[in-house]
């Protein structure tokens, strides 16, 4: 009988995930029916199971059941011992997401356990399970990286594209070389749909002369969202051109319209943007939002459709004394294919606050979320260094060899055109590692930073964020914290579910708003993530 961490009789959970494309083995039910046994042989009570189907596991926001158990385990007088998994890439890919939540689950005392990840007991089992999150991180890379290098090589070899077409497009199939086994392979090209594509040139020709969205839906009914006019408009395809990353294919298909259709409406949406001051729609720091009553205002985003939240008023002249706000997917006001509901304003300000007064702005998570900061920038230093030690290296060689062929040239008397060719490009090399060399050792490495003034600086946050009364302060205090509040309303649970990405080192300089996210000052800030619960309290309106 294999070892186990928990004491005969613990009360033990299981988390359970599966992204949708993986080995039937790694099934949800594969992975159910083997912790049940496992907790059957080891006289395991089996308390509750959390499961993320077909969920990837390159991010923990958006798993709702992962949010929910890492809530449950920080409750108090948690009653389980610990969570069983079937592999720890089932728990998190995501190298951060992984060492953060088990570090902030072990702090509190918890065991996470692997069914089939050999890891030994002790310090040592710390540095195995390191290096099995490094893999599992790296597996997600490589992933990525096959799967583009597999599609440039159909979209350059074959003009291939998977996906959805736009409007006015359609999937062709084109057959290539046969597979191993002799089955046909089959590709697509996109190619113009006849049944779409004069109300397309229709769209074009009205926007080209000023039409709104609006009228253009009403006239070809292309989208049922106004928002697909966007991407529409914006999307050279119709050019002829089929931009896919880092490739760019000129007459890829047949151009739907002609430059000056294409220059004429693009003048009209960038005209548009700086009449309505959208130049940055998008920036927590826009006047409007720095002047909202709402506090999260730039901040919460809707987690059905990743549209910000705005702040909504309901009052009623003949009855002033009921006045009710909210905050509202910005898609779902607009109904552009959204259809969360209002989040009563009172209720989600309350979670957040309590969120970072009692979890994030804790000593123990901040030592927890300098010590992962700290390991990556001596990881940093490290990779810095070797990298110097592998330019200069070249350098050495390439400036040997210039050194040669100029004692060559010079011995000769007469230069031949390829060894004048060859010590141009040895000079052109020798330009270009001397540039990189000067840029990796220009750069000034931020040393880690000191734990002593954690404590100091958690309470000097709190005192602010308790003091609701001077909102442009609170406001500051959150936006040098928080990147950005993911929220969604469970109605059928009555319960308001959120995740809040933070940022760490904390922005500490609230006398004034920075010009930018604490994120992008410099690269030694990272961004963290907590997921937290509410009840939803429903309040009847008054009839008008």
């Amino acid at each position: 009988m294999a070892s186990t961490p928990f004491s005969p009789g613990a009360h033990v959970c299981a988390y359970l995930r599966d992204s949708g494309h993986e080995d039937q083995d790694l099934s949800i039910d594969q992975q159910e029916a083997a912790i049940r046994a496992w907790c059957l042989d080891h006289a395991l009570l089996l308390t509750a199971i959390y499961t993320d189907a077909a969920a990837p596991g390159s991010s923990a926001v958006g798993r709702r059941s992962f949010q929910d158990m890492i809530q449950h385990f920080r409750t108090i007088n948690c009653p389980d011992a610990g969570i069983i998994v079937w592999k720890y890439n089932r728990f998190a890919r995501d190298i951060d997401d992984a060492q953060f939540y088990k570090a902030d689950l072990r702090r509190r005392g918890f065991i996470i356990h692997s069914l089939n990840d050999q890891v030994p007991e002790g310090l040592d089992g710390r540095f195995f399970e390191a290096a099995i999150d490094w893999m599992n991180a790296r597996y997600l890379n490589d992933l990525r990286t096959d799967i583009k290098r597999g599609q440039h090589h159909l979209l350059t070899e074959y003009g291939a594209l998977g996906g959805i077409p736009p409007k006015g497009f359609r999937r062709q199939a084109v057959p290539i070389a046969d597979r191993r086994d002799g089955r046909p392979h089959i590709v697509h090209r996109w190619v113009p749909d006849p049944e779409t594509w004069p109300l397309c040139q229709l769209a074009w020709r009205m926007r080209a002369s000023g039409k709104t969205f609006r009228e253009i839906s009403a006239e070809t009914h292309l989208f049922s969202s106004q928002n697909g006019y966007v991407s529409f408009f914006r999307n050279r395809l119709y050019l002829g051109e089929l931009v896919f990353e880092d490739i760019v294919i000129p007459g890829y298909v047949e151009a739907m319209i002609d430059r000056p259709t294409w220059d004429a409406v693009q003048a009209i949406h960038a005209a548009s943007k700086e009449a309505q001051g959208l130049k940055g729609a998008m920036n927590p720091y826009h006047p409007r939002r720095l002047s909202s009553s709402f506090l999260l205002s730039g901040l919460a985003f809707c987690a059905q459709c990743g549209a910000p939240l705005n702040g909504v008023v309901v009052a009623f002249k003949q009855t002033p004394v009921y006045r009710y706000e909210y905050y509202w997917c910005t898609a779902a006001a607009r109904q552009n294919n959204c259809t969360t509901k209002k989040i009563p304003r009172r209720d989600l300000e309350t979670a957040v606050i309590a969120t970072l007064r009692d979890f994030i702005l804790q000593p123990a998570n901040l030592v927890a979320a300098q010590t992962l900061l700290d390991l990556d920038q001596t990881s940093d230093q490290q990779q810095a260094s070797t990298h110097i030690r592998d330019l200069k290296k070249r350098l050495e060689s390439v400036q040997r060899r210039i050194r040669n062929l100029t004692e060559v040239i010079a011995n000769k008397g007469v230069a031949a055109l390829s060894l004048v060719a060859k010590l141009d490009q040895f000079e052109r090399e020798q330009t270009s590692l001397q540039t990189a060399l000067l840029g990796i050792t220009s750069t000034d490495p931020t040393p880690p930073g000191p734990l002593v003034n954690i404590q100091d600086l958690a309470d000097q946050v709190t005192t602010l964020l308790a003091n609701e009364t001077q909102l442009p302060k609170l406001r500051q205090v959150l936006h040098g914290i928080v990147h950005k509040i993911t929220v969604e309303r469970d109605d059928a649970e009555r319960l308001i579910r959120g995740v809040i990405s933070y940022y760490y080192p904390l922005e500490t300089n609230f006398i004034s708003i920075p010009s930018s996210p604490p994120g992008a000052l410099t690269h030694t800030h990272k961004i963290f993530s907590t997921p937290f619960t509410t009840p939803l309290r429903i309040k009847k309106r008054s009839p008008k």
